[in-house]
């Protein structure tokens, strides 16, 4: 199976924006989700469009890549907001939209939405369609010679969208993978970070200094720490200088 994910807008062409950046976002989601399904051995490619700077440039882009790719699914990453833009705490939730009187992408949106639902607590949207939204005005869904889903994540003005979103990055990811490929995926183990080295102590003095060492710090003169640092002139100054003002020494 190959497929090809997109992510929604582009460098220029921005999406919606509140307390996440759909653009930014969208492409987080879209590389995680092709790295997990290269990990499983499914052939995918991704897009990110950078160049476009109006919203039909945009659009044609993306488009073009995808029908350009032999691909069995084209999948577009996008997150939603509502109209008036505000942010609020209220769950709103996720959604997949799929072109109107295609059975076979409207079962497959829905399987996506309530999968994504059913890992990170996300609400599901549409209900009654198990969160599949039909649409017949999307250039994307209506251009694509594949058949096509538009995975909306959440809503990017929700409190609780996104911190559910944040806090189940990697299932939503891996859910995304699994259901669009249509079989169970391992994502790539990450690499465990190195334990950090073991400091080593510093060296006692020196076997010519073993005898001297002790005293100076017996009466001091020096901290008793790094016997075998270097001294820089201002501390070999206060050495003397302290030598100099130490009353049982000049006893001696």
């Amino acid at each position: 199976m190959n497929i090809v994910i997109s992510s929604g807008h582009g460098l220029f062409v921005r999406g919606a924006r509140g307390i996440i950046d759909e653009v930014d976002e969208a492409r987080k989601v879209t590389d995680r989700v092709a790295a997990i399904l290269r990990g499983a051995g499914v052939g995918v490619s991704t897009f990110h469009e950078n160049n476009a700077r109006t919203v039909s440039d945009n659009v044609g882009a993306i488009v073009r890549h995808h029908n350009g790719q032999r691909r069995d699914l084209d999948v577009s990453i996008h997150f939603n907001s509502t109209a008036t833009g505000i942010i609020e705490d209220r769950a709103i939730g996720v959604e997949v939209l799929h072109h109107t009187n295609n059975q076979v992408t409207r079962q497959l949106a829905g399987r996506v939405a309530r999968a994504i639902s059913d890992a990170s607590g996300l609400l599901l949207r549409h209900q009654r369609d198990s969160g599949a939204v039909a649409r017949n005005n999307l250039s994307f869904l209506n251009n694509t010679t594949a058949p096509a889903i538009l995975i909306e994540v959440c809503f990017v003005v929700s409190r609780t969208d996104v911190r559910l979103y944040q806090e189940h990055f990697e299932k939503i990811c891996t859910t995304i993978a699994e259901t669009i490929s249509g079989q169970t995926v391992k994502p790539p183990t990450p690499v465990p970070e190195p334990p950090p080295p073991v400091p080593t102590p510093p060296p006692g003095p020196s076997s010519w200094a073993r005898v001297a060492w002790p005293w100076a710090v017996e009466h001091r003169l020096v901290d008793g720490t790094n016997p075998q640092g270097v001294a820089t002139r201002e501390q070999v100054v206060t050495i003397l200088h302290r030598y100099h003002n130490h009353p049982d020494l000049q006893k001696n």
